[in-house]
């Protein structure tokens, strides 16, 4: 496990170095996001999904997704409460408390703790469990921390991204077309690519401006999304007495992924508690290299 994680570590680490001897800066890790969003992860999409068997139980996991999100939501709000934080600060706290990093480091961390076969299951998770709901329940979150009435939903959003895309047309077709090996082998090379880019992309763009003076919020931030939660889920699988697939063990470990990026970028555009947006996503990836394998060791020592 440890030398598959020094990779993840690897790749991030190169990119923040770089940045901090200026051979990049934070416009240029554009271009790798890009690429990532519009070529290499609808690759990675359309590769695995024509490897991908379908089962209801799919739906079950789903379903649960959503309703971890729904749960920290209301959990993150009442801890805000008690924490007595303004209303735009409460809402920047909701929503990095309750949306996951479930792509761009919930692939190279299942990659390396349960394999490549993993990666299958984190698409379907993260396009329906995680992408679906940062795009349908933040604008509430967020015209709340605004003091607005005025909710929109951003479909087109929703039915323009790149790897959504690629997802609903690779189900589409699954049943009906088998695509020629050569081009599933170009395609699963361009896939390979996400880990690195987007690690290294995510190294580039790390801040840790605002951590000291923000301490206390960010803590509970971290606390509430990366440790509790998947927690008392891990436990009410086990008073349950559910045994975890392959699928399930993947959701545990989306549900203990840091803050989500996209998350902060949403905050940051509704001018709400940016500082505590982006240091919650500074602090969430660093503290992953400990916390998501310790989440992952107790969810394999229980089940």
């Amino acid at each position: 496990m440890l030398e598959n994680l020094f990779a993840i570590f690897l790749y991030f680490s190169l990119g923040y170095l770089l940045k901090v001897f200026r051979i990049f800066d934070e416009q240029s890790s554009s271009a790798f996001i890009n690429f990532i969003i519009y070529v290499a992860f609808p690759a990675l999409v359309i590769y695995n999904i024509q490897h991908l068997k379908l089962e209801l139980s799919f739906l079950g996991y789903i379903a649960l997704g959503w309703a971890v999100i729904v749960f920290s939501i209301f959990l993150s709000f009442l801890v805000g409460k008690i924490l007595k934080l303004n209303q735009a600060t409460l809402a920047s706290f909701m929503m990095m408390a309750s949306f996951g990093n479930t792509s761009f480091l919930g692939i190279p961390f299942n990659m390396a703790l349960l394999g490549e076969e993993s990666v299958k299951y984190v698409i379907i998770f993260d396009q329906f469990a995680s992408f679906l709901p940062v795009v349908l329940l933040s604008p509430f979150i967020l015209a709340y921390g605004s003091s607005s009435e005025k909710i929109h939903i951003d479909w087109k959003k929703i039915i323009t991204f790149p790897p959504f895309i690629a997802l609903i047309l690779s189900l589409m077709i699954k049943p009906f077309i088998k695509i020629p090996f050569f081009i599933m082998d170009s395609l699963h090379l361009l896939g390979l690519t996400v880990v690195p880019l987007a690690l290294f992309s995510i190294g580039i763009n790390l801040r840790f401006s605002h951590l000291r003076e923000r301490i206390r919020d960010i803590s509970f931030v971290i606390f509430l999304k990366m440790i509790l939660v998947p927690s008392l889920v891990i436990l009410i699988f086990y008073v349950l007495g559910i045994k975890l697939d392959l699928f399930g063990r993947v959701v545990i470990n989306e549900i203990a992924m840091p803050p989500m990026v996209l998350a902060s970028i949403l905050v940051l555009g509704a001018k709400l508690d940016k500082d505590l947006a982006v240091s919650s996503v500074a602090a969430g990836i660093i503290f992953s290299f400990i916390s998501v394998p310790i989440i992952f060791k107790i969810a394999n020592l229980l089940f």
